[in-house]
């Protein structure tokens, strides 16, 4: 379960780092390989969203659980899993 936590905090601070890099641009090389990285674990997660979205149907509050998939993606369903133990 800490390992879930540490993981989630690792990609919030990188979300946080892919948002700041398109506010206030890094430099010439950084720039770019970080929004594609971020591009493409976008798009990752949201087919995990779109994948996993029976188990998230019967969940109470689903846009809060498929936001959580959408910048975690399969750490956030894991979660699921064991909350769900």
């Amino acid at each position: 379960m800490h390992f879930l936590m540490f993981a989630k905090g690792s990609l919030a601070a990188f979300w946080l780092l892919a948002l700041l890099n398109l506010l206030y641009p890094m430099g010439e090389g950084w720039y770019l390989a970080l929004n594609v990285i971020a591009g493409v674990l976008l798009l990752a997660h949201a087919g995990e969203m779109l994948l996993f979205n029976t188990r998230l149907a019967g969940r109470p509050q689903l846009w809060w659980h498929r936001l959580q998939v959408l910048l975690f993606g399969f750490i956030h369903l894991r979660s699921l899993t064991i909350a769900g133990r």
